[in-house]
């Protein structure tokens, strides 16, 4: 007679071991946050910086919104860009765009958001005035005055991806939150982002969309729960998305479909002291008089009010810079509303948002069984993600110049985990959690590949063209390690 081999007592262990890491990943990701923390902070000093200084790119634009501030009470930013331009010997071309381009004003022009500095302003602050105490203010440029608020950046990033992570454990299994969150965090351009370019305002607009959506689910069940000044918080969050990337707006949405849905589930009844009260009605309820939604008037009056006075930073500059509190800096011709590149965005070898990043194809996918599950959620991520991508394809560097991957989708990271996590739910009963995470564990392992592959050519070792040929992203990415060792070799 054959007995089945039973499991040994280590697998046991390790599984129960992974169980428990599963149920309580807190320790995971803060030491995953901390060795981001420790990999940046050793790659200030093991890694050349571009013009010897750590902020450089974009970045640049989002940071002398700060240092004018500060360092000169204004937002003139003509002697900002004099200093940058005695370090960068290596790009003529953004030499020649930050001195000749001027406002209506008459002022030295910043395309940028004011956003990523109103986030960085308190530790900012605070690193400066040490500074001066202790007699070691510069220019604004050392690393002394930036390296602070670029590890706040990565630590906003954490507090994102964690964020993300209750609201998706709070909707879904505790093994489909885990498996989402790590995905959504190293099998993207989230890992390039907070590990390596933490200067743009990818990964703040990552804490920010996570704030908003965390703001809504906290308050989802029941929603009538949610009170006038959880409206007002709400609004000053969905205004504060869109101070640092401008496009988040678009997430906002969320908002308009809580509030319909409120408004057509809601109907006032009497009571005996003659103050007018609600009772929460099924999916099928109909909608009555408008004129019976006063209070949720007023609650939405309330969010647009925080989104407003969140916003009013940008107005502000742009007001000073422009000459009006509602601006495009980059000009009307920014956009080509008729000519959309939508399956270029998604589908092209140059950064597209699936060819790029293939784990965020089945977080779309999984928008399906999220709308299954939560009609109104659903509904909203589907239709964000399409304005989302309508608005990307639309402008004229649909590709988002030099960039890892899709990066101006990284602020509906809170979706995709939630669709990513409905997709794992969808499969759970098919597929062994074994078979979950070591795919999972291939998705990371491709992406961060492919991350190493495009830094070492952004650092002058390997190749990739500028629209990259299939083989650059898929079997060239295996002998990025190979060519790491070489170089460290000679």
């Amino acid at each position: 007679m054959q007995y089945a081999a039973q499991p040994s007592a280590s697998f046991l262990n390790l599984r129960a071991r992974l169980d428990d890491l599963i149920a309580r990943p807190f320790p995971l990701f803060l030491a995953l946050f901390l060795i981001f923390l420790l990999v940046f902070g050793a790659s200030i000093f093991l890694v050349p910086r571009r013009y010897g200084r750590l902020i450089v790119g974009d970045g640049i634009y989002y940071y002398v919104y700060l240092r004018s501030a500060v360092f000169d009470g204004d937002f003139d930013f003509t002697n900002d860009y004099w200093l940058y331009q005695q370090f960068n010997n290596e790009d003529p071309i953004k030499k020649e765009e930050m001195l000749s381009r001027k406002t209506p004003t008459g002022m030295a022009a910043n395309l940028f958001s004011i956003g990523p500095a109103v986030l960085w302003s308190p530790l900012f602050l605070l690193t400066h005035a040490l500074l001066c105490i202790l007699g070691q203010a510069g220019d604004g440029y050392s690393y002394l005055d930036q390296a602070p608020i670029l590890f706040l950046s990565i630590t906003y990033g954490f507090v994102g991806i964690w964020l993300i992570y209750r609201v998706t454990a709070g909707m879904f299994s505790r093994l489909a939150a885990f498996i989402s969150i790590l995905g959504i965090w190293l099998a993207t351009n989230v890992v390039y982002y907070m590990g390596i370019s933490p200067s743009a305002s990818h990964v703040l607009s990552l804490f920010t969309s996570a704030l908003f959506v965390y703001l809504w689910w906290r308050k989802s069940d029941p929603p009538s729960s949610r009170t006038h000044l959880d409206w007002f918080i709400w609004g000053l969050s969905a205004g504060l998305m869109a101070l640092v990337r401008w496009q988040d707006a678009l997430i906002a949405l969320l908002a308009l479909f809580e509030w319909v849905k409120l408004t057509t589930n809601r109907r006032p009844r009497q009571v005996v002291t003659g103050q007018r009260e609600w009772d929460d009605l099924s999916e099928t309820a109909t909608p009555i008089r408008l004129s019976a939604f006063y209070p949720l008037s007023v609650v939405g009056l309330l969010f647009l009010l925080g989104a407003f006075l969140a916003f009013l930073p940008q107005m502000l500059a742009w007001q000073i810079l422009y000459g009006s509190p509602l601006a495009v800096p980059q000009g009307s011709g920014f956009f080509q509303f008729f000519h959309p590149e939508i399956l270029n965005v998604w589908f092209s070898t140059k950064r597209g948002l699936f060819s790029w990043t293939p784990i965020i194809q089945l977080a779309v996918i999984g928008f399906i069984p999220l709308y299954l599950k939560n009609r109104m959620l659903g509904a909203a991520a589907i239709v964000i993600f399409l304005l989302e991508t309508y608005l990307n394809s639309i402008v004229n560097d649909w590709w988002g110049g030099e960039a890892y991957g899709a990066r101006r989708f990284i602020s509906l990271m809170p979706f995709f985990a939630l669709g990513l996590a409905a997709f794992i739910a969808s499969l759970r009963a098919r597929i062994s959690q074994t078979a979950l995470l070591v795919a999972l564990l291939a998705l990371i392992a491709w992406n961060n590949l492919f991350i190493l592959q495009y830094n070492l050519w952004l650092h002058g070792i390997g190749h990739i063209s500028a629209i990259p040929t299939l083989q650059e992203m898929t079997l060239d990415k295996f002998t990025a390690p190979f060519k790491l060792l070489d170089r460290l070799r000679s």
